[in-house]
């Protein structure tokens, strides 16, 4: 069988999303309807993968093409699921941040990806006023708010930052933020995307 190669899966746990990234499949892709919202439940996760598949696996994470994992209704209980039937594996989720409150953060962090390799990237392209010239819609006050409380809460956090023309000059300043912060890693990527 194939999954007996698999090492890594990437799930998409949903395709509901609170920003507008102009770059985004979500809103480049015309055919792509916003108003038909799909969530990954348990019961399509245990028809996909059974025990066999997840115990082989090293590491499980989600990042979504068109939706963020924090947007997810089911996204805990699969990250749950997961470690449940592999102890040993490394859980992990791409967001953008500005979802949810503290509580869910704070709970993450302590309860759920709580081993030393499960992590969060937090994906924050600039500083205060240029983060949402490409994550339209984003809230700075409540993305810090919630990288605090997952990082407070014992979470491994990482920042992942796309280098535009208008926040390049911010690289040093936000890598600074980011150890002040308690981030574990600071990564850049530079983009040929315009806005």
């Amino acid at each position: 069988m194939i999954f007996d190669t698999v090492k890594v899966l990437h799930l998409e746990s949903t395709n509901a999303c609170n920003l507008e990234c102009p770059l985004c499949p979500r809103e480049t892709y015309t055919n792509f309807n916003k108003e038909i919202v799909n969530h990954l439940t348990i019961d399509q996760i245990t028809k996909l993968f059974n025990n066999d598949i997840i115990s082989g696996l090293d590491r499980m994470f989600m990042c979504g093409s068109y939706g963020d994992p924090a947007a997810g209704k089911y996204s805990i209980d699969i990250f749950k699921y997961f470690r449940s039937i592999n102890p040993n594996i490394t859980l992990g989720m791409n967001t953008n941040g500005s979802l949810r409150n503290t509580d869910y953060w704070e709970d993450l962090g302590k309860n759920i990806l709580n081993s030393p390799t499960d992590y969060v990237v937090f994906s924050i392209d600039g500083l205060e006023d240029t983060n949402h010239i490409y994550r339209i819609n984003s809230s700075w006050d409540k993305i810090i708010a919630n990288v605090s409380a997952f990082i407070n809460s014992g979470g491994k956090a990482i920042w992942d930052m796309i280098i535009f023309d208008y926040n390049k000059h911010q690289i040093d300043t936000a890598q600074q933020l980011a150890k002040d912060l308690g981030f574990k890693g600071f990564n850049t990527k530079i983009s040929k995307r315009t806005t």
